[in-house]
């Protein structure tokens, strides 16, 4: 119910904003609304799941969860285009919303609402940045370029600065040390980043790691890199008997899977501009009783198992 009416509330306030406050209030305001509207709509589709209380997918790689927004953001911008069309809405504002920085911001705006921060702000600032010079073609009387463009970037990396600042402050420590006669005594947490029993659960931004799993069996789990990769050795564990899954989900980055020939692997791949291959030995002797199924999403990155 949310994410509809997030949907819907944003569909209004892009009305209002584009044919009633256009003209009759500042660049600034209309300008933060509509991009305001954009951001509200696409937290609305990532707010739209299909609740299945068996399914243990995590969301992340949900491929039906995925394919809906998808869906939900190409019926809006044909929607959209339609009533520019039809002039529904104020045609003057197409080349703003149907342009290549606005592709770059819903982008920012979709990492943001999958937990990328920092980097999806980065994205979205970005297409902001290459949208003044659509915005000034609305406004050429009030909009001042150089104005907007020296003191844009200073108020992005201040900002950013602000949400580090209190993501740190903010966050639960992972260890707490006691220093007594000498001896260091550890309270733990569960990292974000752990491999527990065989199970992994492995998140980078702008950085990486090599691992080696040495359990006895591997369980599966998940892999979300941006920006950075991961080395994943499993030549030195198992797989129980049925289906393990390992969901991977790269931007910008890769992930590489040392595993041995004789694993039964299957690929569930869903990507753009990126790709998985298993350039293993192929043998005859494969167990089939045990498989990895690993469903991966590359966005500009690629996955490798050898």
């Amino acid at each position: 119910m949310l994410s509809i009416a997030l949907m819907i509330g944003s569909g209004f306030l892009l009305f209002l904003t584009i044919n009633q406050l256009y003209g009759a209030s500042s660049a600034f305001v209309t300008l933060s609304l509509s991009l305001s509207a954009i951001f509200l709509f696409v937290a609305g589709t990532s707010l739209m799941r299909i609740v299945n209380p068996k399914e243990k997918v995590s969301y992340s790689f949900n491929e039906k969860d995925g394919g809906i927004q998808t869906a939900l953001l190409l019926i809006a911008a044909g929607g959209l285009l339609l009533c520019f069309n039809t002039e529904l809405l104020n045609p003057v504002w197409k080349s703003f919303f149907f342009s290549w920085p606005m592709l770059v911001f819903v982008i920012g705006t979709l990492c943001i609402c999958k937990s990328h921060l920092i980097f999806g702000l980065i994205v979205a600032a970005g297409g902001t940045f290459f949208m003044i010079d659509k915005a000034a073609v609305i406004y050429p009387n009030e909009m001042i370029i150089e104005q907007i463009t020296t003191n844009f970037w200073p108020a992005i990396f201040i900002i950013s600065g602000v949400i580090i600042l209190l993501y740190f402050f903010t966050k639960p420590k992972s260890y707490i040390h006691y220093h007594c006669k000498g001896n260091w005594k550890e309270n733990y947490a569960a990292e974000e980043n752990e491999n527990k029993d065989g199970k992994i659960n492995y998140k980078f931004v702008f950085s990486g790691t090599e691992q080696v799993i040495l359990d006895p069996v591997f369980k599966g789990g998940t892999i979300e890199t941006t920006f950075g990769g991961m080395e994943l050795d499993l030549r030195r564990t198992a797989l129980a008997e049925g289906n393990t899954y390992l969901y991977i989900n790269t931007t910008f980055g890769g992930v590489e899977i040392m595993a041995p020939d004789v694993w039964d692997i299957e690929l569930k791949s869903h990507s753009f501009a990126g790709g998985v291959t298993d350039s293993r030995i192929k043998h005859l002797d494969i167990d089939h009783s045990r498989k990895l199924i690993i469903v991966a999403k590359c966005t500009f990155g690629g996955i490798t198992i050898r």
